[in-house]
């Protein structure tokens, strides 16, 4: 008798939303953004300088790192010679998701080649060369047949990651230590309205010196920063059952129709959409 072992799948990538590779030169900026959906960048060549929400990190040739559904990101480039980069974004399915959260991973050989071999599929697929400057990888997503070889790679180096290699240094500089700290007060004050001479004062910093660390670490502004920060903690309660009202009542929104326009502005869709998830689940 044949004994049938049961399969779990571990990972599920349901959608693509960009896939591509390029060169930036040194002292590109990448405008800070954040969305609903998992983003991953890997340093092919070069260095740069990741934010992710709270988390300034330095990253060098062989990183990896995922940002989470609605982290604030945002990448400079510091490589003198400027930096490569493989860029995806997806939908995660998966029970080790959050494994991949708040992380930097410098990949072994094994886990290098992985990506290597990704990147021959692709350049071929798309006959595109090295040496080019961008190579947009999307027409192949709409490819079932190259869609699902694509994440098959993608499938392979996550599950190749989990319970190792995980860089975990920040950067040390003074200002990433003051964007670290007003981060910090900001959650603990995430139901309030602290004004910037408020969150400068805790930080040991002037006004305009913080406004500069958000701009050169986030993009944004104080007030902008904090806002999605709002719409972050919102989207928590939303997914574990507080109501529109509960949710712009608790985080100090001035009216339930602000917070609504608020999110759908941030997010790209509107409260209502996590709520009946939460009543679904």
């Amino acid at each position: 008798m044949w004994k049938p072992y049961k399969i779990t799948e571990q990972v599920r990538i349901s959608e693509m939303y960009s896939l591509f590779e390029a060169r930036y030169d040194y002292g590109y900026s990448f405008a800070g953004e954040s969305h609903d959906f998992w983003e991953c960048l890997y340093v092919i060549d070069g260095g740069i300088r990741v934010s992710a929400n709270k988390r300034i990190y330095n990253m060098k040739k062989g990183e990896i790192i995922f940002h989470k559904p609605l982290e604030i990101h945002k990448f400079d480039v510091t490589g003198k010679e400027g930096a490569r980069l493989l860029i995806f974004s997806f939908t995660l399915e998966s029970d080790i998701s959050d494994f991949f959260k708040n992380k930097v991973f410098a990949l072994n050989e094994e886990q290098k080649n992985t990506v290597s071999d990704f990147l021959i599929f692709l350049r071929k697929e798309a006959g595109a060369s090295e040496s080019s400057r961008e190579i947009k990888y999307t027409g192949l997503l709409a490819s079932s047949k190259y869609s699902q070889t694509a994440v098959l790679y993608i499938y392979r180096l996550l599950l190749s990651l989990c319970g190792e290699n995980t860089v975990s240094y920040y950067s040390e500089s003074p200002d990433a230590a003051v964007f670290y700290n007003a981060v910090n007060y900001m959650n603990s004050r995430i139901c309030e309205q602290p004004g910037i001479k408020e969150i400068a004062d805790y930080c040991g910093t002037s006004a305009s010196s913080l406004k500069r660390i958000f701009f050169k670490y986030s993009g944004l502004g104080v007030h902008r920063y904090f806002l999605k920060l709002k719409i972050n903690a919102a989207a928590h309660l939303l997914e574990n059952g507080s109501s529109v009202c509960e949710t712009a009542e608790k985080l100090g929104f001035s009216s339930q129709g602000y917070f609504s326009f608020a999110f759908k502005r941030e997010t790209g869709f509107p409260p209502s959409r996590l709520t009946k998830k939460s009543e679904s689940s």
